[in-house]
């Protein structure tokens, strides 16, 4: 991971408390190449799951990574 480009959407449905578990289901909805050949951007859909199941928290994250060149 280079950087974290961008967040959108993030929205806080349910209230976190100490003492909770917490778990992070991601899934890459778009990647594509950048202008550098040795970097690519990566859009998740991510979603944040208390221990009864209940997301708690939602959000799309923008990400550049390093890439290996093809």
């Amino acid at each position: 991971l280079i950087a974290l480009l961008q967040i959108d959407g993030w929205r806080m449905l349910e209230p976190v408390k100490h003492g909770d578990t917490i778990r992070m289901i991601t899934e890459v909805l778009e990647k594509k190449e950048s202008s550098k050949i040795d970097r690519g951007v990566v859009t998740f859909q991510r979603r944040i799951a208390k221990q009864n199941g209940n997301i708690v928290q939602e959000m799309t994250a923008r990400m550049l990574y390093r890439r290996r060149p093809i």
